[in-house]
């Protein structure tokens, strides 16, 4: 093997990374460590090439992990109504830097936990309407807290429902 078919082979095994994650980028936005991760874990690229993919496409513009956290956080408010807590844990388990994801959730626009919160809680809240108050009060509880709202916003949420119902 010369050292011009090494060249062509790492030439090629570039391309075939690159093309390997545009095609994961494709399918949805990712992190640059979800991509990363994605890229040596299944494909088992090597490290500096996973590098250098990473570096190749983030002066692309392909990979930016601020406007991932953005987009990421403001359509999970509308697809899957969160509290900030789950926001949070969802984009640090994406790979999302904690000061980063701090500044998303500063930023949200239009995000107002505690209206989110009592829109989840309506809908359920008339479909439990022969159950006992206590039973309601634990289940949607339960509901919240799975979703990441903090006691907080939930027991105020409680004070207005629980309220109109006496």
């Amino acid at each position: 093997m010369t050292e011009k078919d090494s060249v062509t082979d790492k030439e090629s095994l570039l391309l075939k990374a690159k093309s390997d994650a545009l095609r994961l980028l494709s399918f949805s936005s990712r992190s640059v460590e979800e991509l990363k991760k994605r890229l040596l874990m299944k494909k088992k690229y090597s490290v500096p090439l996973v590098e250098e993919v990473i570096e190749s496409f983030k002066k692309q513009g392909l990979l930016d992990d601020v406007k991932f956290a953005k987009l990421y956080a403001s359509s999970r408010v509308y697809s899957r109504p969160s509290g900030r807590r789950q926001l949070e844990i969802d984009l640090k388990r994406k790979g999302v830097s904690g000061q980063l994801i701090g500044e998303t959730l500063k930023n949200l626009e239009d995000y107002d936990e505690k209206k989110i919160a009592k829109e989840l809680v309506s809908t359920r809240f008339l479909k439990m309407a022969g159950l006992p108050r206590e039973k309601k009060k634990a289940r949607l509880y339960a509901l919240l807290k799975r979703r990441g709202f903090g006691d907080d916003v939930i027991f105020s949420v409680f004070d207005e429902l629980f309220k109109k119902e006496e």
